[in-house]
């Protein structure tokens, strides 16, 4: 019986976070610092769709599709975390010292995701290739 209640309770909150998933939302409901890093590079007319995925408590996501077919995901500290446009990304978004390295060593590529996480800096070019970069923007390997 309580195997059971267990896999009841289980299920009900699986299913609640399931439920709570990406709610779409109002540019003017963003936080004021994504508002003004998204403002920075866009105009507010070009925002098509946003949305808000609660991620842990006071920790949320926040999705922008862009009318030129970009998509970037901002954190609630306004801190970037993944752009891409299969056209290419505008470089604004990549840190300098790995824009300069893919255009000596890769000159007709394209940088079309650029991804910030704990650990690593990753950029995918227009090839599909992918490079790995440190947090500081070292280049460390390339996966493909």
């Amino acid at each position: 019986m309580k195997r059971i209640v267990f896999v009841a309770l289980l299920s009900a909150l699986s299913l609640t976070g399931f439920a709570r998933g990406k709610q779409p939302i109002t540019f003017q409901k963003l936080p004021q610092a994504v508002q003004e890093a998204v403002l920075a590079n866009f105009e507010q007319s070009e925002v098509q769709l946003i949305t808000s995925e609660k991620i842990m408590p006071k920790h949320y996501k926040y999705v922008f599709n862009m009318a030129d077919g970009t998509k970037m995901e901002y954190n609630n500290k306004a801190v970037l975390r993944k752009v891409t446009n299969k056209k290419g990304i505008k470089e604004v978004f990549v840190p300098e010292n790995i824009c300069t390295y893919v255009h000596e060593t890769f000159p007709n590529a394209t940088i079309t995701e650029y991804k910030r996480e704990t650990m690593k800096q990753q950029i995918e070019l227009n090839d599909k290739m992918d490079l790995i970069f440190s947090t500081k923007g070292k280049f460390i390997r390339i996966d493909d």
